[in-house]
């Protein structure tokens, strides 16, 4: 049963993904937050560019790369030592990262948020900070599961949302080493202006008087300013990281860019498209024929009488799109199953009403609305958004290697460890578009 919820689950995942990286020229992969924390995510997105501005200011000219960060054993390890202790005030974090773990009848034990679910270069990540949207969510799961389903939808959520998170951590993480410390703390104090202002905006969008009653809505929401200012805080070191390092500087001739344009035609080709009416009168191959045949007979009379053919497919149709006078939008070459159909359709001139087609099951007649002719997009039409192509695949192959780097010099450890197949999932993001 609880992988019923997981579906649901998986379904609202275009938004968390996206709540991040909306502004930020990423393309998400996205999961469902309730929609005032969506409101709230995007709404902190519109300044985004702002942020860049003011980063830019302590972005340094020579950066300060310090050492790999020591690795932190899982017994000295706590998430209130590395001030990261904001789940809940009464909250005691796990010490490490436990792997996936059993009571004594052999149960998998539910993970706490407070418990630390990964750690990234020593930076923990809590199984709060992944639970946290989908609280309101948790509470009807925990009503109408068992506790071991609970336990189960738990793992599935992390092993699906932690690889995001520890990329995150990860890039963050990065940017702050190229950073004196003067220079983070200046950072922080801009993310907190600019937290700020959204949040003032929000107060009008939302039609809220103050913070504080804002604060009221998140909570029933299961989430939190507090919460938000994490995530987006985080994100934005993430992407400011990403964007600096992922730079490129492409020269493009017109060579280049009509070598693209002719490996690639497909993508600028379209096939001819026909919209059209079908006037359909089905029958069982047993029985039901002949009264299809006598029905067919007064479609032809009532056709040849001038009545318009909309008028009659609402009549006599049973097709799919009867009651709309037998009327399908644009049709591709290629796209229709029905071969006969989709040549009887390409092979028509625009308002011509087809014979009598007969299929094992049922008698059709067509007449073709509107066409379009099969055709290239010219080159001189597109050449600029191949120029914009080509920047992008560089940029995205120089993220994919800038991540990749950091992967390989990351000290990361998950509460999967224990499952190779698993651990290596857990170490398997940066592969999606940006």
């Amino acid at each position: 049963m609880y992988k019923q919820y997981l579906t649901h689950l998986n379904q609202d995942k275009i938004q968390k993904s996206d709540v991040a990286t909306v502004s930020c020229g990423r393309n998400p992969r996205m999961t469902m937050l309730p929609g005032l924390f969506l409101l709230v995510c995007l709404s902190m997105c519109v300044g985004c560019q702002s942020i860049k501005e003011r980063f830019d200011t302590v972005r340094p000219n020579n950066p300060v790369v310090g050492p790999a960060p020591p690795r932190i054993s899982l017994e000295q390890t706590s998430a209130d030592t590395l001030g990261y202790a904001s789940i809940s005030k009464d909250a005691k974090v796990a010490s490490g990262v436990l792997t996936v773990s059993h009571d004594d009848n052999g149960k998998l034990a539910t993970i706490s948020d407070s418990q630390i679910v990964a750690m990234v270069n020593g930076n923990p990540i809590l199984a709060g900070d992944i639970f946290v949207p989908y609280s309101k969510q948790f509470v009807v799961m925990r009503q109408q599961l068992t506790e071991e389903q609970f336990t189960q939808a738990q793992r599935e959520l992390l092993k699906r949302d932690l690889p995001d998170s520890i990329e995150r951590k990860l890039l963050a993480h990065a940017l702050k080493t190229t950073l004196k410390q003067e220079q983070v703390d200046q950072l922080d104090t801009i993310l907190d202006a600019a937290f700020k202002e959204h949040v003032s905006s929000l107060l009008i969008k939302t039609k809220t008087a103050s913070a504080r009653e804002l604060e009221l809505k998140l909570q029933a929401d299961g989430t939190s300013l507090e919460d938000i200012r994490k995530t987006f805080g985080e994100q934005q070191l993430a992407m400011q990281y990403l964007s600096t390092k992922s730079e490129v500087f492409v020269q493009t001739g017109r060579v280049d860019l009509l070598n693209y344009y002719q490996e690639n035609i497909d993508k600028f080709s379209h096939p001819a498209q026909v919209k059209w009416e079908e006037i359909r009168i089905s029958f069982s191959p047993e029985d039901g024929r002949p009264a299809a045949i006598k029905k067919l007979q007064q479609v032809m009379h009532e056709l040849e009488q001038g009545l318009s053919f909309d008028e009659v497919a609402k009549r006599y149709s049973d097709g799919a799109t009867a009651s709309n006078g037998g009327e399908w939008d644009w049709t591709r070459k290629g796209s229709l199953a029905d071969k006969n159909t989709e040549q009887q359709l390409f092979s028509m001139k625009t308002n011509e009403i087809s014979g009598v087609l007969e299929s094992p099951n049922a008698f059709q007649i067509l007449k073709v609305v509107h066409r379009k002719d099969a055709r290239v997009t010219p080159f001189e039409d597109v050449q600029q958004g191949i120029k914009g192509i080509i920047v992008q695949q560089k940029r995205k192959e120089k993220t994919a290697l800038v991540i990749e780097n950091l992967k390989a010099s990351a000290d990361i450890e998950t509460i999967f460890d224990n499952d190779p197949e698993i651990k290596a999932l857990m170490r398997d993001f940066g592969k999606f578009n940006r």
